[in-house]
């Protein structure tokens, strides 16, 4: 039996029964996209063809269980169980298939909690492939593994942990997974909250630099006093910038100087002394401020806005929970508030709604150049209002790549009339194809 589709830019529904082998589609392109070609040797079937809109093709041909790897007719060095594919039929391969696939596994639920339950595992640490595939994931990063940081190498070895057990589970043909667990979730936003934060105060300490530096050269020139311009409106819009800023929820902030000149203007408000020059200065670092701060923050809110589109009663929140109070617990940077007041961890949420922050988190978050987004079975545990507006917003943090959606919902497609593909393999005319088909692709 065969399959033959056609994939469009952007979003694409895959539609179709349980059984046909979406889930099989899937692993291929991912596979491929890992340039691991060695997983085909675990796949029964005659002949696989990838060919992009510019007519490039990879063809992966199986006789007699041996299997041959052609590009674009040329056949390469391929060789069983060595790395013999060199570094120009690699990149002829991405040229073809475009960089590491973003996988959303259907067995997602899973891997959610495995981080719990299987840090370090001790079984698969101990396995001959563990240390391949951690020095491969390495490669895929451009790092060495002596000069990484402690947290990557610990994501990365649960990574490889979770491939080689979800392979013991689902088979041997499952790609390199990196899909989070809720841990790694809070963990990877509190990072990157925290980043965020070092970042703002090293802007803040150079715009503060550069105020000093024009102040003071107002001062010794002379020009503070600034005739053309109104000292009232510059005031107010220093007090409207200062109470715009969003510390309660992004952390601690440095308004105590700006603060500090609105009071000292406002108690000298009835003396005839002009300053207006050095209230521009001030007004414009503070209009610097709201900008850059808003660039940085910009992926987080974004991230917070799309989890929040799921959520009723309650509010996704990233960042200090309390301002005012010292940070215990990581945990505080990433935690939900209700309507009714007070706050809980992210790990408290319905199943659902913990799989909605983990495929927006893994589609949006990766620690590898990533091409298309591959995501099987996107309804799984979800209300079926969400399962109608899941594919719009893993589209918006994963902007301008192609995303391959399979399902058997209804639902999930239909927002996307135009970009739904009805999955129909054919019968080829031979019985020996019918069994390929059930051992192969019957996932």
């Amino acid at each position: 039996m065969n399959f033959d589709i056609s994939l469009k830019s952007g979003v694409n529904v895959i539609y179709g029964r349980n059984g046909l082998g979406k889930t099989t589609l899937l692993h291929i392109i991912a596979n491929i996209s890992e340039l691991d070609v060695d997983r085909f040797n675990h796949l029964k079937f005659k002949k696989i063809t990838i060919e992009n809109n510019e007519g490039n093709k990879i063809e992966l041909v199986k006789e007699d269980g041996v299997l041959s790897i052609l590009i674009n007719g040329q056949e390469t060095g391929y060789e069983r169980n060595k790395a013999t594919l060199s570094d120009v039929e690699k990149e002829s391969i991405r040229a073809v298939i475009g960089e590491r696939a973003a996988y959303l596994p259907a067995f997602r639920s899973v891997l959610e909690r495995m981080r719990e339950s299987s840090h370090y595992g001790y079984e698969e640490r101990n396995k001959p492939e563990f240390e391949t595939l951690n020095q491969a994931e390495m490669q895929a990063m451009n790092i060495v593994l002596q000069r990484a940081p402690y947290s990557v190498r610990d994501l990365i070895q649960n990574n490889v942990t979770k491939t080689l057990r979800c392979r013991e589970w689902f088979g041997s043909f499952v790609p390199f997974v990196r899909y989070p667990s809720i841990t790694d979730v809070v963990s990877g936003l509190s990072d990157e909250w925290s980043s965020a934060q070092l970042s703002i105060s090293k802007l803040e300490q150079k715009q503060f630099e550069t105020a000093f530096g024009e102040i003071f050269a107002a001062i010794a020139k002379g020009d503070v006093g600034g005739d053309h311009l109104d000292q009232a409106a510059l005031l107010d819009e220093i007090k409207e910038l200062v109470a715009a800023d969003d510390g309660h929820v992004q952390g601690p902030n440095r308004m105590s100087a700006y603060l500090q000149l609105v009071d000292i203007a406002e108690q000298t408000d009835g003396n005839t002394q002009k300053y207006g020059n050095i209230l521009e200065i001030y007004r414009n670092k503070l209009r610097d401020r709201k900008s850059s701060r808003e660039d940085v923050l910009s992926p987080i809110n974004t991230f917070q806005d799309s989890v929040n589109g799921f959520l009723k009663e309650k509010h996704f929140r990233i960042g200090n929970a309390s301002p005012t109070k010292p940070r215990q617990f990581r945990e505080s940077h990433v935690f939900v508030e209700p309507n009714s007041g007070g706050r809980y961890p992210i790990t408290a949420l319905s199943s659902g709604e913990r799989q909605i922050v983990t495929m927006l988190y893994s589609t949006s978050r990766t620690i590898v150049k990533t091409g298309c987004c591959l995501i099987d079975e996107p309804e799984l545990s979800l209300h079926i209002d969400w399962q109608r507006i899941v594919i719009e917003q893993i589209e918006k943090q994963h902007q301008g790549r192609q995303i391959i959606a399979c399902t058997h919902s209804p639902e999930v497609g239909a927002d996307h009339d135009d970009r739904v593909i009805f999955f129909e393999p054919f019968a080829s005319s031979t019985s020996e194809d019918e069994s390929d088909l059930d051992e192969a692709i019957g996932l």
